[in-house]
């Protein structure tokens, strides 16, 4: 096994996860108000992955500037090492994944447990609970979308300040209904986060 380490960006890796523009408008960083800031999230493809990917990013002040870092860390196959280094990844993501970009509605709205919310395209959000997930508090809820029928995304909903600082939500876990059940296809989930003034 050989330790690989892969610095990309921010808005490839949301595209290939699932969320696309539109979760780049509730989440990405926004104006940023100052200070360090680490971030770390787990990436998986598989239950109980013995090895899941790490996605750390950091912004640390340098005079009037920030320099930005992001790593992504997984323990990889000699086998899986060509492909991972082109695909940084995620080849695990297949075509026609889930499509969130009306989530976008939600930009600057609070979300509410237990509701149910209607959005562009036919899309819903139904959430359930506030959860508390890397240490940040959310609201967790389960994403559709007309023409996915065979598809679902249990997402966590940050407050809207946590939002400012955070690239991705807290949980992101796009699944495919196979067999009765459902897959998981890719998760992100919020690890960590620390941010000093």
């Amino acid at each position: 096994m050989k330790r690989l380490h892969a610095a990309f960006a921010v808005l490839t890796l949301l595209m290939l996860i699932g969320g696309g523009w539109a979760l780049a408008q509730v989440f990405g960083i926004g104006p940023y108000a100052g200070g360090t800031l680490t971030v770390v999230y787990r990436l998986t493809n598989m239950e109980n992955d013995p090895s899941p990917g790490t996605l750390t990013l950091r912004v640390i002040p340098e005079g009037t500037k920030f320099r930005v870092t992001e790593t992504f860390e997984l323990l990889a196959d000699a086998g899986q090492l060509q492909v991972l280094v082109f695909s940084h990844g995620f080849v695990h993501v297949p075509k026609g994944y889930l499509d969130m970009t009306p989530i976008s509605a939600l930009d600057n709205r609070e979300v509410q447990p237990n509701r149910e919310i209607l959005l562009p395209e036919g899309a819903k959000l139904v959430t359930t609970e506030e959860v508390v997930i890397g240490g940040v508090k959310a609201v967790k809820g389960v994403y559709t979308h007309p023409k996915f029928e065979d598809q679902r995304a249990i997402v966590a909903i940050s407050d809207l300040e946590s939002r400012k600082i955070l690239p991705y939500p807290p949980l992101l876990r796009i699944e495919r209904q196979e067999g009765g059940k459902w897959v998981l296809i890719a998760l992100t989930e919020l690890v960590s986060v620390k941010q000093e003034r």
